[in-house]
């Protein structure tokens, strides 16, 4: 469960309460958003590869700079179902009252899982048939959870990981037009555990037009059967590359504490409610200051810092964001060459 509590990062709203810290300062707390989902009228709509490519309708919601996309999925021919799309997220999940609400079938034993100052249960369900806004998805176990911020009203149903995204082979996420663009079918499942540096071999052409060529990233991909990662190395100013993930369902970029402690970034009034797999806790926001993956400086902003989920588990010192991604427009998601293009 740790690449779904990766994308269960929390978002910030405009407006804010106030808090006292143990030092007695006052700190303004950002209670949590809601963020637009997709109509219910893009429904199952049936998207088909037009000449090898194919264009899914997102919906990208901001909240004062903390960003979410969602699309419509739907199961069996019913929906749709509002999933964040979720690169941290390695294996793809469902509230599981949903699941329950479906029939959905389990597949194999349930596993505990861990948050700060909870647990809880997922099971693995099976689901034979479904897509994502009509184009079809190969058939595969979700993991079924209570989690928060799924399953409620106003709420997201679940969250579509890089377990699905990465059997397309690379994926344009265009945050202007508010599209997921793939350029094949969907790929079969990894037969096996396989981890790529990049970048190898080409860029689908298909993913580059309309918006010049971007600049390329290496990134190293993580895959196994039903879970992918993409990590990043990460500077702050000229401190040493720090393996952060790139992460599009964390709606804020994350830093570990100790890493902003040790790079001593400037601390800020701000602090934020984010969700662990099963409770809430209170982050504080720091600044990032001048931080850098290799070949773009990024821009700078407020950031958490904590030390939940994957967080400072092995070797992992962050999360990159969707509140940065968004600024280059869109950014191509290339599992197969090992990249990402910042546009």
């Amino acid at each position: 469960m740790r690449r779904v509590a990766s994308g269960m990062a929390s978002i910030g709203a405009a407006l804010m309460l106030l808090a006292t810290s143990a030092a007695g300062a006052t700190v303004h707390v950002e209670p949590e958003p809601t963020f637009a989902l997709p109509p219910t009228s893009m429904g199952c709509a049936g998207v088909v590869l037009a000449g090898g490519v194919g264009r899914v309708p997102i919906t990208v919601s901001t909240v004062a700079g903390q960003v979410a996309e969602t699309v419509n999925v739907c199961i069996d021919g019913s929906g749709p179902y509002p999933f964040v799309l979720d690169t941290g997220s390695g294996e793809s999940t469902i509230d599981a009252g949903l699941a329950s609400r479906l029939h959905l079938a389990h597949d194999g034993p349930s596993s505990e899982f861990e948050g700060v100052g909870c647990t809880g249960t997922a099971h693995p369900v099976n689901v034979p048939s479904w897509s994502m806004d009509g184009l079809p998805l190969v058939a595969q176990n979700l993991t079924a959870a209570h989690l928060p911020q799924i399953g409620g009203p106003g709420e997201p149903d679940g969250l579509l990981g890089s377990d699905v995204l990465s059997r397309f082979g690379a994926v344009r996420l265009d945050f202007k037009a508010s599209t997921l663009i793939v350029t094949r079918s969907e790929g079969a499942l990894p037969p096996r555990q396989s981890m790529l540096h990049g970048p190898v071999g080409p860029v689908p052409s298909s993913l580059l037009t309309g918006g010049g060529h971007g600049t390329t990233v290496p990134i190293e991909v993580d895959r196994l059967a039903g879970d992918t990662s993409m990590d990043i190395r990460l500077r702050f100013g000229h401190g040493p590359e720090r393996t952060f993930i790139v992460d599009t369902g964390s709606s804020q970029s994350v830093v570990a504490s100790q890493v902003a402690s040790a790079q001593h970034l400037g601390g800020s009034d701000l602090a934020e409610r984010q969700s662990t797999v099963c409770s809430n806790i209170t982050v504080p926001l720091v600044h990032s200051g001048s931080w850098s993956v290799p070949g773009v400086t990024l821009h700078p902003q407020l950031i958490g810092s904590t030390n939940f989920g994957p967080i400072s588990a092995g070797g992992v010192s962050g999360l990159l964001g969707s509140d940065q991604l968004i600024r280059y427009g869109w950014v191509v998601f290339d599992y197969r060459g090992g990249r990402i293009v910042l546009g």
